[in-house]
């Protein structure tokens, strides 16, 4: 067995929910030698073409991350990918009439090493379950989340506020993205929760939560987008559950990185 790689269960979903008329929601789980990549990315539905740009994303992600492979998964091939995706969407919606300001929000996190390194743009998110603690990793890039985050507005307000759609930053905005990072240890035991809005903006973190903590991936998953849809989710519904085994080589360290290209 590759020490690198790790032991994980694995599950996804994607659903348009009870409002929307079409799913702009992508997601994928890559495999690789010395690890794993899960994306989800959702497309822009007030713009042009959001189910473009998001299958777009991850099909840029992954044929970069996997051009990559000879030197092995890392921060520096996940940086390259979501750059280049990133420039590659914004080419796009500049030059095809049908597809201007397409977007989408990303987050792409690679399992490799024993450890966890993510590239986070928009408003899909990234939890973290750990012993029993059930933390959120991104930062949301939008308008209610800056005003969440210098305490302007509460977490239950920017939940029902009308400007929580704006986005400050998505894939594909501008030439020059700024994207987030981050990397952290795994610890056998954890359980990682990615989605898009659809989900959090009608649960509350403490009902995600209960329902990762209840099931197995594939039957959280499922739960998870069965309360979304009774609660009158009004935007596509995407998630992604991965329960670690075995993280792999364990490395000491943690750490955020902003990265402005």
């Amino acid at each position: 067995m590759n020490p690198l790689k790790p032991e994980i269960e694995f599950f996804q979903i994607t659903d348009k929910g009870p409002v929307r008329e079409n799913n702009e929601d992508a997601l994928g789980l890559y495999q690789y030698d010395d690890g794993v990549c899960m994306i989800v990315a959702d497309g822009l539905g007030a713009h042009n073409a959001g189910e473009v740009a998001s299958a777009l994303a991850l099909e840029i992600i992954e044929r970069e991350m996997s051009a990559q492979t000879g030197t092995g998964l890392s921060m520096k091939n996940l940086r390259n990918a979501v750059r280049q995706a990133n420039l590659e969407v914004y080419q796009k919606a500049i030059t095809v009439p049908e597809l201007a300001r397409m977007g989408a929000a990303v987050t792409a996190s690679v399992l490799t090493g024993g450890s966890l390194l993510t590239a986070h743009i928009g408003d899909c998110r990234l939890y973290l379950l750990r012993n029993g603690a059930f933390t959120q990793l991104t930062k949301d890039h939008t308008w209610v989340g800056e005003r969440v985050e210098y305490g302007i507005l509460t977490p239950e307000e920017a939940r029902t506020h009308p400007n929580r759609h704006m986005l400050t930053r998505y894939l594909g905005y501008e030439l020059l993205a700024s994207i987030d990072f981050l990397k952290i240890d795994l610890q056998a035991g954890d359980t990682l929760l990615q989605c898009s809005d659809g989900a959090y903006e009608v649960l509350s973190d403490d009902e995600l939560a209960g329902m990762v903590r209840a099931d197995k991936p594939e039957a959280a998953c499922s739960a998870i987008i069965d309360r979304s849809r009774e609660s009158g989710a009004e935007d596509n519904i995407s998630v992604q559950i991965l329960s670690i085994a075995n993280p792999g080589v364990h490395r000491e360290q943690q750490s955020w990185w902003r990265f402005w290209r």
